[in-house]
């Protein structure tokens, strides 16, 4: 089973520097029927102005990581990390027991959009750590990459959850499989492009809930993000 989730019926929040869609429940927006799907808590599809971006703030048990689309961020982190990313690219933090970050655009120009994501932590207070890997096109091209797993997992990240978490980029025309097990389900995110799914079509932006196996079909060129979790999350 497929659900179309409209980009354009998303909660937008436009504060001036940052122009965000909530796929869920959060900060200003409240609707307790959208609070998470599965383990799956936040996603939020950013657009930061230059020279701004989040100064240090807090978290704690939470796992979140960005996949940057255009621009350039810059983490910074009470652990002592700093580093640009770049697009294609990932960063990863498990807040655990507490920790303080920021994310900033500093191009004196270019817009940053990024893919921000939350995922509920298998257990809380945990050690906090920080994690990052940079990629190139070919990495990602017509095929499935494994950004962040388990901890059992072949992924390049692990983090602290039964979740796995790929991207690929599709020249148009081109398939491929998304293969659930039992008891499992994905959260896909059209992050740029057109993708059909049986007779539905997704644009730029939407988001669709997946049980069950599915193919993508890359209308024109797209890029894509997948979410595969427990149904029990």
């Amino acid at each position: 089973m497929v659900k179309k989730i409209d980009f354009n019926k998303l909660f937008v929040s436009d504060l001036g520097w940052l122009k965000s869609r909530f796929h869920f429940s959060f900060a200003e927006y409240f609707d307790p029927q959208n609070m998470h799907f599965g383990a799956l808590r936040v996603m939020n599809d950013d657009i930061v102005q230059p020279l701004s971006g989040f100064t240090t703030h807090p978290h704690k048990n939470m796992e979140i990581f960005s996949y940057v689309l255009d621009g350039e961020l810059t983490h910074g982190d009470s652990m002592g990390n700093v580093e640009t990313l770049q697009r294609g690219d990932v960063q990863y933090m498990s807040a655990g027991s507490g920790v303080f970050h920021s994310e900033m655009n500093n191009h004196p120009q270019k817009p940053l959009r990024f893919i921000q994501t939350w995922i509920l932590p298998d257990e809380n207070g945990l050690k906090p750590q920080y994690g990052s890997k940079k990629f190139v096109l070919e990495d990602r091209l017509n095929k499935w990459l494994h950004l962040l797993g388990d901890k059992n997992s072949n992924a390049h990240i692990r983090f602290n959850q039964d979740a796995n978490v790929y991207v690929s980029e599709l020249d148009a025309g081109r398939m491929l499989k998304v293969e659930l097990d039992d008891n499992r389900q994905a959260y896909l995110k059209v992050m740029e492009g057109s993708i059909k799914i049986g007779d539905m079509e997704f644009a730029h932006g939407d988001a669709a809930e997946i049980t069950g196996d599915a193919e993508i079909l890359a209308l024109k060129n797209s890029h894509v993000m997948l979410i595969e979790m427990s149904e029990e999350s």
